[in-house]
């Protein structure tokens, strides 16, 4: 399996939520190991939310929350331990954090790293 790691800094909008992302390539094999990794991570951890809509869905959660609202637990489509993102630009892996990616390593040991 042939993907990137990489470390999410300020320049991503999601780095409050996850410390790495794996990205795979928008050709050739990577949308097949994007979904064969995809549904790894979902046998692993669980289903979750697209990032985009996984980040709406806790923001619309908080506000609930800021109104007492009867919503008691984080709906569990937000999955703390891992998110992703599929698009015309990108096809990544969110993950929380060295745990996460360690295990994700030890399954598919990386092959290319940036």
């Amino acid at each position: 399996m042939q993907y990137i790691t990489k470390k999410l800094d300020g320049r991503y909008s999601h780095k409050k939520y996850f410390k790495y992302f794996l990205e795979f390539k928008k050709e050739r094999e990577g949308p097949l190991q994007f979904h064969i990794a995809t549904k790894w991570m979902m046998d692993v951890y669980g289903y979750t939310a697209e990032i985009r809509d996984w980040q709406y869905i806790l923001e619309s959660h908080k506000q609930h929350l800021i109104w007492n609202l009867t919503n008691e637990d984080t709906p569990s489509m937000v999955n703390y331990n891992w998110s992703w993102a599929n698009s015309y630009n990108e096809r990544r892996i969110y993950v929380k954090g060295d745990k996460e990616l360690a295990f994700f390593k030890l399954k598919w040991p990386i092959q290319s790293s940036v």
